[in-house]
């Protein structure tokens, strides 16, 4: 199944997907109104009718508001681990344990949004495409073994980071939340519709130039490792994200550094799911 917040400019919709057509479920003004279709996916397929058929005037926004930070993992691919391990001047390059941070909801936007970002604020900026999962049942401590219950779905997320910012507070959530400038969609897959999930390729062009790709089965810490571990310290809750790491070819790795400028197109892309297509703009 698949699962969008759709708009026509004046109104947002709750939608799922059927035989590449969107049919309406309900009202998406609230916040809480995609955690309640979360939890009850299976039985909002029967509202699946011609009579509530969305005309093509609706277009995929920002599928959901987290309650709380996006979580994230760090260096979760071995090639990318190597090369943040230079920027870095990490001694560990492979982390003998999953890095966990976190991601300011603010830092969110939709799939063909600008990216806009403030003039003098950050100076390099990155993209990093990601798997992000969406949780559908709250719970803590879960095992990996039965975390696949815990999964309503999954999208895509372009964890852009300000490096210098980044590097300068040590910490990553500064360099992580510039506001409004993270996009995440264009729709929620169930899992039942991605698998097997590690064949998926992951990609991303910065102005039609392939820069990263990769399989989702190169990630290290796996998606039912990752709710194991944060489970074990943070009780998860209906509507959480966590975005799976990015792979190697962030423009931080070359030399000299790629970093976005002004009026670059970057477009997001996970087979199986969709892609995000937004542009820099500096204001």
């Amino acid at each position: 199944m698949r699962i969008a917040t759709m708009t026509d400019g004046r109104q947002n919709r709750l939608a799922l997907g059927h035989d590449e057509r969107w049919y309406d479920v309900g009202d998406a003004s609230t916040e809480s109104s995609i955690t309640v279709l979360l939890k009850g996916v299976d039985a909002a397929r029967v509202f699946v009718t011609a009579e509530r058929a969305l005309s093509q005037d609706f277009a995929p926004v920002m599928p959901l508001l987290p309650s709380r930070n996006v979580m994230c993992l760090g260096k979760n691919f071995v090639a990318h681990a190597e090369e943040f391990a230079l920027f870095n001047r990490d001694a560990e390059v492979v982390p003998s344990a999953p890095i966990i941070f976190t991601k300011a909801v603010a830092a969110l936007c939709g799939p063909t949004d600008s990216l806009v970002v403030q003039e003098g604020l950050a100076h390099q900026l990155d993209y990093e495409t990601e798997l992000a999962v969406v949780i559908g049942k709250s719970g803590r401590n879960i095992g990996a073994d039965s975390a696949g219950e815990y999964i309503a779905a999954y999208t895509v997320i372009n964890d852009v980071t300000a490096r210098d910012l980044q590097a300068l507070h040590a910490q990553w959530f500064l360099g992580k939340s510039l506001p409004g400038a993270s996009p995440m969609g264009p729709v929620l897959v169930t899992p039942d519709e991605l698998d097997p999930l590690g064949d998926r390729l992951l990609s991303t062009w910065v102005n039609g130039e392939l820069r990263q790709r990769a399989a989702l089965s190169d990630m290290i810490v796996s998606v039912e490792q990752a709710i194991a571990t944060i489970s074990r310290v943070v009780p998860l809750q209906v509507g959480d994200v966590i975005a799976m790491g990015t792979p190697a070819g962030v423009a931080v790795s070359f030399d000299p550094p790629r970093f976005l400028q002004n009026g670059d197109h970057i477009v997001s892309e996970i087979e199986g799911i969709g892609r995000l297509e937004n542009t820099v703009c500096i204001v």
